[in-house]
């Protein structure tokens, strides 16, 4: 069971740190991030990381239960640790393939994830730039530190949404998922906004 757990925990750090494509806001200011090596900060050395460190914290094994088929899965956690989890910064270690307890069905959504459920697809499906600025113009404010051009990508956004143009504003908010969306599930997609 601890080698099938590892190879699950290899299989879902390497689909976390599948290679983001570049946007024309880079943080370094040089070449877009297209023509560098995607990083794989979730994914560890080797298998054999993944399983020893998995073999190591039987704890780790809580929520996972064997399928009919013999696979582990990732049980969905129970309401009560739920509760104490909700909200909290989950920043993985470099390195490491462990990955919060939210985004992936049968877990709930993650903070972010869930806010945008709410606030930014409706108004992108209606068609409604003025609920579009708003909400392009809330999310400038979650900008985690480090995260050097995610508020002034939301706000080029926002003023796009507010001038009618939602080509434009969509275009934005396809650069943050550019630039930042893998970052951000890597390090930090627990965190409470």
């Amino acid at each position: 069971m601890f080698v099938r757990h590892g190879l699950l925990s290899v299989s879902v750090a390497l689909g976390l740190s599948l290679g983001a494509v570049a946007c024309s806001k880079s943080e370094s200011g040089g070449a877009p991030e297209a023509d560098k090596p995607a990083a794989s900060a979730a994914a560890p050395a080797s298998a054999s990381a993944a399983v020893s460190a998995t073999a190591t914290a039987p704890a780790a094994n809580a929520n996972v239960e064997e399928t009919d088929a013999g696979n582990a899965v990732a049980a969905a956690p129970t309401t009560k640790e739920a509760t104490k989890d909700a909200g909290k910064a989950q920043p993985a270690a470099s390195g490491s393939a462990e990955v919060a307890n939210c985004g992936t069905k049968p877990q709930p959504d993650c903070p972010l994830q869930a806010w945008m459920k709410v606030n930014t697809n409706p108004a992108i499906a209606s068609n409604d730039l003025p609920a579009l600025a708003t909400a392009l113009d809330k999310i400038a404010t979650f900008a985690p530190p480090g995260y050097t051009n995610w508020a002034s990508i939301s706000k080029d956004g926002a003023k796009a949404a507010r001038d009618g143009d939602m080509s434009a504003a969509k275009a934005s908010c396809r650069g943050c998922h550019d630039q930042y969306k893998q970052k951000y599930k890597t390090e930090m997609r627990g965190r409470k906004i």
